[in-house]
């Protein structure tokens, strides 16, 4: 009976002990489980995923959108644009200030039939204004003596600014050496052109020949024009004797 009750007493001093053991363990398991302070904490916290500690889930960044630049930044700069032709001196109210020198102009005259174009450009590099028409006389070659050259008719009621010619345009002025067909006068055989008359000295007159069989009879003389075509209707406007 006495082995009995010590071999009992030794069971219940193993069992608690071994109870013992188990939850001290336990407790071990547990604080290793619980987060500490310090740097190993800050690791393991929230600031980790890259949402801020204080920040909700809607506050979050997605799908990288955080390292995408602000809309405007990417929006493309609005490029200059083009100012006449591409130059302050290159306007029409640059050219009304600036009368043209024939040294930044060249000077063509073409046959048309009865019609001579006169076609004058402005080789510059700035824009210039001419005259609203130029001045025409036709007479003899031969001759020393112009004051018998014939002029031909222009458009009355002329006024305004000078025609503007912008760098790298041509303005076109139509003579019509016998708009009506008749029999022309003897003798003339050369016309002479100055391109803008109250701004240039006559040394700058230039002379073409009229060509063989040319007949000069009633000649008409249009306004200076952006193109060909309204030449030829300014022209048919001439009704008075240009000076």
């Amino acid at each position: 009976m006495r082995v009995r009750r010590r071999h009992r007493a030794l069971l219940a001093v193993t069992t608690a002990a071994l109870a013992l053991s188990l939850t001290a363990c336990n407790g071990d398991d547990q604080a290793a489980a619980t987060p500490t302070t310090g740097p190993d904490a800050t690791a393991s916290g929230p600031a980790a995923t890259g949402v801020p500690a204080d920040a909700s889930p809607a506050e979050a960044p997605a799908g990288g959108e955080a390292s995408k630049a602000p809309e405007a930044s990417q929006k493309p700069k609005a490029s200059a644009k083009p100012n006449g032709g591409g130059s302050a001196n290159n306007t029409e109210a640059y050219a009304y200030k600036h009368p043209c020198a024939m040294r930044q102009l060249s000077l063509n005259v073409r046959q048309e039939g009865a019609r001579r174009i006169i076609e004058v450009a402005n080789t510059g590099a700035s824009a210039c204004g001419l005259d609203l028409l130029p001045a025409v006389a036709l007479g003899d070659s031969s001759s020393a003596d112009r004051s018998n050259s014939l002029h031909p008719l222009v458009p009355s009621g002329i006024g305004g600014p000078n025609h503007a010619l912008l760098a790298g345009t041509k303005a076109y002025a139509v003579l019509d050496l016998n708009p009506g067909g008749k029999a022309g006068a003897k003798g003339i055989d050369e016309m002479n052109v100055l391109v803008s008359p109250s701004h240039m000295p006559n040394a700058d007159t230039r002379s073409f020949p009229l060509g063989a069989g040319a007949t000069v009879s009633g000649p008409k003389l249009g306004l200076y024009h952006g193109s060909v075509a309204d030449a030829v209707a300014s022209m048919r406007q001439a009704d008075i004797a240009q000076r």
